[in-house]
């Protein structure tokens, strides 16, 4: 099969999110258990026999959204709630919504009241990282979730499940890595939407059949090497929440390529593994506390703003194309610090609010066209 013959079967399962889970509970008789953002631990959810699946918005109504949610929550959590209201989420069996910010933490409540599932948990997480109670912290409530996800599914999670578990992510989490360098050294081998719709599709289907695919992806990629190569694009990081409209990827496609990011829905998702040496929950929440930092966790010893200062250092990319949901409070506070750390350092930056299903993409695209004219791209 070829390279997009492959990727197209990624872009179905983006484009039809409900039909990869529809299909497992067909074939598994299993229960779906959906979470929100990228913070919570799938293997754990995967090593309690159910399927974990990840809701990250898209394009939907938001009428009735406007009810229960106000019009200045950020656009991402309108529409993971909006999906929801207008039944495109009906095969969720449960619901875990980590408390990252107010509107996950309010959004939690509202969406036991309106639209409540068999099974709904909370998913906690320390804020300062780096203090010495913060893996106390973590590791007790991963304790408790474990605990939790056993009662409802009747059974124990076993040292061996979990094990098993975080032994298939770690190898999807690789795969993909596998593929970001392999775009990172031949930009025209596979776009950056494309490369991203892969990385998305990962979070909406069963974690062995995305490897499945992935491993052909990557062999039908190696043949076609020679074929393609777009080595002289201008190199870009991305960062910000999540890489929405989708659309931004053409225009970027376009101009030059991005070599890195620090997305909830990019590198982020698969920057590192569990450690396997180790007991499983120690190890788990060992990841959590060092995963790149984003705008609700950040960190002393790793300051997010160094952590883009040296991640453009690092890939040699020429600026940083910041991607802001509007009423996003985190990344908004955020920005200055970050923008004056990278002008320190001598690195273009630009910042486009954005939103999940309702932007310009003609303003978002003035906006890019000028930054890499800028940078000297085409």
């Amino acid at each position: 099969m070829t390279a997009n013959a492959l990727v197209k079967q990624f872009y179905d399962v983006v484009n039809n999110p409900g039909n990869a889970p529809r299909e497992w509970q067909k074939q598994q008789g299993g229960r779906v258990i959906g979470w929100l953002k990228t913070d919570v631990p799938e293997e754990l959810i995967h090593a309690a026999g159910f399927l974990p699946y990840g809701i990250v918005g898209g394009k939907t109504k938001f009428s009735r959204v406007d009810a229960h949610l106000q019009s200045w929550a950020c656009s991402l959590m309108r529409s993971c709630l909006g999906i929801a209201l207008n039944d495109e989420l009906n095969f969720l069996d449960g619901l875990i919504i980590p408390h990252t910010c107010d509107t996950t933490r309010m959004v939690s409540g509202i969406w036991r009241q309106i639209h409540l599932l068999p099974y709904m948990e909370n998913f906690f997480l320390p804020r300062q990282v780096d203090r010495a109670s913060s893996k106390m912290f973590m590791l007790a409530e991963l304790m408790r979730l474990k605990e939790s996800l056993e009662v409802y599914s009747g059974s124990a999670i076993t040292e061996e499940n979990l094990r098993n578990s975080i032994a298939l992510y770690n190898e999807n989490r690789g795969l993909m890595r596998l593929l970001f360098a392999m775009h990172e050294k031949t930009p025209g081998l596979i776009s950056c939407r494309d490369l991203y719709t892969v990385v998305r599709a990962s979070m909406m289907m069963p974690k062995e059949t995305h490897s499945h695919l992935l491993e052909q992806l990557l062999q039908a990629l190696r043949i076609q090497n020679n074929v393609y190569q777009g080595r002289d694009k201008v190199r870009v990081i991305i960062s910000g929440p999540v890489w929405e409209p989708p659309e931004l990827m053409d225009i970027i496609d376009s101009k030059g390529t991005v070599v890195g990011d620090d997305l909830l829905t990019g590198f982020r998702y698969i920057a590192s593994d569990v450690n396997t040496e180790e007991e499983p929950l120690a190890a788990l929440a060992e990841r959590q506390l060092n995963r790149i930092p984003f705008a609700c966790f950040d960190s002393t010893q790793n300051p997010r703003r160094q952590f883009l200062v040296n991640l453009v250092r690092q890939k040699q990319a020429k600026g940083v194309i910041f991607l802001h949901l509007k009423f996003c409070e985190p990344e908004n506070y955020d920005y200055y610090d970050h923008k004056l750390a990278l002008e320190k350092a001598g690195i273009p930056s630009t910042r486009i609010e954005t939103e999940v299903g309702g932007v310009s993409v003609e303003q978002m695209r003035t906006r890019i066209e000028a930054f890499f004219e800028m940078l000297g791209g085409i």
